[in-house]
């Protein structure tokens, strides 16, 4: 039985070592170095966390292989609107600003609310994530039939959402494995998805969809597993395709 400072995880979370009484936690026996940001404070957190961890580590040994990391946000209340400068101060000190909205405020303010509470919803985020991991498998994949599964070879995907350093709302970042990719650059992949995917599901906000190429697998599973504690899955359960074991 090991058991190990809270302070020495190499964990920037300040309260690690205070709240609750816990000034130690018991490390899993296999225990890998940690990812500096993580959201520990309890041991259920730890446990939780490292659990997810090894599992994701788990897939990649039995096979999955994952090419690009793609990133998105979904559509925020705000993007309804354009800010108006009226004045023109020196420095802009001073300068007064209006909202403009696409329709009348008294129906925006019920909408914005509606969105703001729909972002912050784990099940509404994961049927936004559905919707897009459907397109994602139709125009990158050419899987046409979600439901003929013996006909395709369905790639590996996994869906992390995650809410960052601002804690505002949900974005996510998807996994692809490059077996049976239609398009094999970053060009490309971002053009299509920019230019043709984004704009078949409303739930994408605007802001562009970044592509990223994977270095190391189990170096990104550990930044995208980083947000896991024992109230929040990064890792999306229901949309994400894991490699099953016979």
């Amino acid at each position: 039985m090991i058991y190990i400072s809270t302070g020495s995880l190499g964990v920037k979370n300040p309260n690690l070592s205070d709240a609750m009484n816990y000034s130690k936690i018991k490390l899993h026996r296999k225990h890998i170095p940690l990812h500096p940001n993580l959201n520990i404070n309890t041991q259920k957190d730890y446990d939780f966390y490292i659990n997810t961890l090894l599992y994701l580590h788990n897939q990649i040994d039995l096979g999955f292989d994952p090419k690009w990391m793609v990133s998105f946000h979904y559509h925020h209340p705000v993007e309804q609107g354009t800010l108006i400068k009226e004045t023109d101060k020196p420095y802009g000190f001073g300068d007064r600003y209006w909202f403009k909205t696409k329709k009348d405020i008294w129906k925006e303010v019920p909408y914005y609310n509606y969105l703001v509470k729909r972002r912050n919803t784990e099940e509404w985020l994961y049927n936004d994530a559905s919707q897009i991991r459907n397109v994602i498998l139709k125009e990158l994949y050419g899987i046409k039939r979600l439901n003929q599964t013996w006909k395709y070879e369905f790639p590996n995907l996994f869906f992390f959402h995650e809410k960052g350093k601002t804690k505002l709302q949900y974005h996510t970042h998807l996994l692809l494995p490059d077996k049976n990719l239609r398009y094999n650059s970053k060009d490309e992949l971002e053009d299509i998805l920019n230019n043709s995917i984004k704009k078949k599901r409303k739930c994408f906000s605007n802001w562009k969809v970044d592509i990223t190429e994977v270095n190391t697998s189990r170096g990104v599973i550990g930044y995208l597993n980083k947000e896991t504690c024992f109230t929040h899955l990064s890792l999306d359960p229901y949309n994400s395709n894991p490699i099953i074991p016979n």
